[in-house]
């Protein structure tokens, strides 16, 4: 069945009318069947431009400076800077943007997919202004274009734009979307194609407004977007219209079993379609992803146990990171701005007004679906159980499920919230007409949405506008690094094995000319280090200041030096500039200088404002120090000439 036209002067139904028995399932008028052929879009105009200076407000300390400041040069933000700066230097160069042997040498890192649908969007921008104008340009960005997508979303299901324009304004800011992008998680932060898979299939099956084959062929292409920005949405999204779909299937076959074969009978070709489309364009990523080289073998994350990472009921209330969390990225390196609210939080005004409103509009089916829908993820992002049996424990013995971290089914939730939250503001201003007239409904529609969303603005306003630092790239990076040959593996200090990740950001920034000792996201952790693990494991010791650090004994050095050469590594870089952050520093150039020297037997040279290791495939023997001398030597101050100091000194205690 179609849904209902009414005259262009009839007011469009209050509120969704959902019926999940079968083939009639209708949510409400489409908006654009009752908008003016010149007046559809002013709405898309209207939305989109107030989410848009909302997200300005809020990436406000980036408009001066895009091209330098971020939210920093550290941790998963150097991370993403590097994995934006990729595919714009392999689609200059002619490579493959696929795979990089410019990281984790000597294996390489398969960058399939990786968020490679932003490097590539984004390329003509990294090309232009560099890999942090891109990252900044795409955290403005996520929002209103998150945002946005809901409320073409929601406006098929609610009468009153602005109740609309309150579940995309939720979707997109938030502390989902928010908190992700302040920890530089664009994959996560970038949810738009996840409203609009959901339109189209809405469309293939109850609103029939469009023809089958071009939904079918945008579903297709969304699929195919939403693998390259983050194949954990992606499976997200799959597993939970699944489970929608066998459920609300079986009660429509049930029920109405002849009108429920005529719609998957013509909803069939569009899926047809998208599954065929997604196929030949996901074929060849989806091959290299899972046989190409560098491919991951197991778990994405294999030394952490799956269903680890999970909500708790209290956070969707009153959840925020703890103080310790907020230190240690301070520190080490993360968001260096005010405590965040973790990414479940969402405020005991969202789930009055949602929890309230199901319980009165209670025949609303939308609202049960979409309710039910969004209590079962948040059951099921409670993960394993802490001492007790959870549902998520069923999956995570399945592939690909059990890669899924629970935290991120919070997409599902704040998906289903968008909806119920809408729904429910116009079904307070569509019951608020006849007693207190259009005005005072519309208020009323207003102060529910605001009852909503005060608490949230409340939890994120200490971030508002978000805090941002100032990208500092150490002057050999920029001025040597630039002029290496081919073939050359640089091994900078702090050196990015699982801890601090700077000197991802100094080779993106500074150009890719050289290839690199470790790198972030899954390849880097220490049970895929093969040969390499124990030196892998000392420099990681040395490089993140917690607990103390590993001494130059004859096991440590030996395990370093097998490293090096395991990676081929040809010079060793320790910076050494007034400026540089805490998280660009490690445990300090003394300390480096000292390490380095005893395990390559030969002082560094001074170079660029940094002690460098040249040749270190024919570097001399490793020297032995007792560990009171090298605590001895290795604790001047680090100012400048301190390196020079240090090598002197092991060089003269050896």
């Amino acid at each position: 069945m179609t849904p209902q036209s009414h005259p262009p002067s009839q007011e469009r139904a209050p509120g969704p009318a959902a019926d999940l028995d079968g083939p009639d399932l209708e949510a409400g008028d489409l908006t654009d069947a009752v908008d003016a052929p010149g007046r559809r879009w002013l709405p898309y105009a209207v939305a989109g431009a107030a989410y848009l200076v909302l997200s300005s407000i809020l990436w406000w300390h980036v408009m001066p400076h895009p091209r330098t400041v971020t939210t920093c040069g550290c941790g998963d933000a150097a991370l993403t800077i590097w994995v934006i700066k990729w595919p714009a230097y392999a689609l200059s160069h002619g490579l493959n943007p696929f795979y990089s042997s410019k990281l984790l040498v000597p294996r390489g890192i398969n960058m399939a997919p990786n968020s490679l649908v932003l490097g590539v969007v984004f390329a003509p921008v990294t090309w232009l202004f560099g890999p942090v104008a891109s990252l900044n340009l795409i955290d403005v960005a996520s929002p209103p274009l998150s945002a946005l997508a809901m409320f073409w979303l929601l406006r098929r299901w609610v009468a009153w734009d602005p109740a609309a324009f309150v579940g995309g304004l939720f979707f997109g800011f938030s502390p989902f979307v928010v908190v992700s992008l302040a920890l530089a998680h664009p994959n996560f932060g970038l949810l738009a194609p996840v409203p609009l898979i959901i339109g189209c299939i809405d469309d293939l099956f109850v609103r029939h407004r469009h023809r089958v084959l071009v939904v079918g062929a945008a579903l297709g292409a969304l699929v195919t977007v939403e693998f390259f920005i983050s194949v954990e949405v992606l499976l997200l999204v799959a597993l939970f219209a699944s489970m929608t779909a066998l459920v609300v299937g079986s009660r429509a076959l049930a029920h109405r079993p002849s009108a429920t074969s005529t719609t998957v009978r013509r909803a069939l070709p569009g899926l047809c379609v998208a599954g065929g489309l997604a196929a030949v364009l996901l074929a060849y990523p989806l091959w290299f992803f899972f046989a190409g080289p560098a491919h991951l073998v197991g778990r994405a994350w294999p030394d952490e146990p799956p269903g680890a990472v999970a909500n708790t009921p209290a956070q969707f209330v009153d959840g925020f990171f703890g103080a310790p969390l907020t230190g240690i990225m301070h520190l080490f390196g993360g968001y260096q701005g005010p405590t965040l609210p973790l990414l479940s939080y969402l405020g005991i005004g969202v789930l009055v007004v949602v929890v309230g409103g199901v319980a009165v509009w209670r025949h609303d089916r939308l609202l049960w679906c979409f309710g039910l829908i969004g209590l079962l993820a948040a059951v099921l992002s409670l993960g394993v159980g802490d001492g007790y049996w959870a549902p998520w424990r069923l999956f995570t013995h399945l592939p690909l499920l059990d890669n899924v971290v629970p935290v991120n089914l919070t997409v599902i939730i704040d998906t289903c919230v968008a909806v119920l939250l809408a729904v429910v503001v116009g079904h307070v201003r569509a019951a608020a007409v006849p007693r207190v007239g259009p005005r005072g409904a519309a208020l009323a529609g207003v102060a529910t949405a605001g009852l909503a969303l005060v608490p949230v603005a409340g939890a994120l306003w200490p971030n508002i506008p978000m805090t941002v630092r100032t990208v500092v790239v150490p002057r050999w990076f920029t001025s040597v690094a630039p002029r290496l040959g081919n073939g050359q593996v640089v091994l900078p200090y702090p050196t990015a094995l699982g801890g601090i990740q700077s000197s991802m950001a100094w080779q993106a920034v500074a150009g890719m000319t050289f290839s690199m000792v470790g790198g972030g996201g899954p390849g880097i952790t220490r049970s895929r280090a093969g040969p390499e693990a124990p030196g892998f494991a000392v420099l990681a010791r040395a490089t993140l200041h917690l607990g103390p650090p590993p001494q130059p004994g004859t096991a440590e050095l030996h395990a370093v030096r097998q490293a090096l050469a395991g990676w081929g590594v040809t010079t060793v870089v320790v910076p050494d500039q007034p400026g540089l952050p805490t998280y660009d520093r490690g445990r300090g150039v003394p300390y480096a200088v000292g390490l380095f020297t005893t395990a390559l037997g030969r002082a560094p040279v001074h170079q660029a404002s940094a002690w460098v290791w040249d040749h270190v495939g024919s570097a001399g023997p490793s020297i032995t120090i007792s560990p009171s001398a090298f605590v001895a030597c290795t604790g001047v101050d680090s100012n400048a000439g301190s390196g020079a100091v240090v090598a002197a000194c092991v060089l003269h205690q050896a």
